[in-house]
């Protein structure tokens, strides 16, 4: 059977998908762009991997927002950057921390890098206290790992004292909410219609890995 116990790249335009990128940018399209991981490059750190790749190969950063979804569950935009090649189509660069062959990505004109995080905004697609729960540990979680200077940091972030008991507090109540969540998301077998509704199966649609 299949259970999705992360976001992947939606597999259609969906009316919650489609709201999200029209609340991020109004007249906006989003559109699927292939990922070609480059080896050795940090994982999830758009932004070096597209500069090098502007360096050495000119075209441009194209700055907007990755589309994700824990389907049934909640959709998420992800400020993100891809590549422009010369001859005008995107490329994602970046490696992820699962391989996957493409990714959502929403140009958003008005929106560049300045040296510092920004926040996924999320959005849940039913009522559950388990799903506003966790969506709301995420957002401290966040604005723990961003506050002050450490907006301008990557990697590991330490924390003593107080603020460690704060960090280990938010997310213990984020796993514990992230469990109880799943257990709303149903499982699947491969050759079920899948819950999208696209009229593929399973298998063939979000299934895929």
């Amino acid at each position: 059977m299949t259970t999705f116990l992360h976001p992947v790249t939606p597999a259609n335009l969906s009316y919650s998908i489609l709201a999200l990128c029209q609340e991020l940018v109004p007249g906006g399209k989003p559109e699927y762009v292939e990922v070609r991981p480059t080896q050795g490059a940090p994982i999830d750190n758009c932004f070096p991997v597209v500069h090098e790749r502007v360096l050495a190969e000119g075209g441009a950063a194209v700055y907007g927002w990755s589309i994700w979804e824990l389907p049934t569950l909640f959709v998420e935009a992800e400020f993100h950057a891809v590549w422009r090649a010369p001859k005008n189509g995107l490329i994602d660069f970046t490696p992820k921390k699962r391989p996957i062959l493409r990714i959502l990505f929403l140009v958003d004109p008005s929106r560049h890098y300045e040296g510092h995080q920004v926040n996924n905004i999320r959005r849940a697609l039913r009522n559950h206290p388990a799903i506003a729960g966790f969506l709301k540990a995420a957002d401290e979680e966040f604005e723990f790992m961003n506050r002050g200077q450490r907006a301008y940091q990557l990697g590991e972030i330490w924390a003593e004292g107080e603020e460690a008991e704060e960090i280990y507090q938010i997310q213990q109540r984020k796993a514990m909410y992230y469990l109880e969540m799943l257990r709303l998301h149903p499982n699947f077998e491969p050759y079920d219609p899948c819950w999208c509704g696209s009229g593929k199966k399973v298998k063939w649609c979000h299934g895929v890995k």
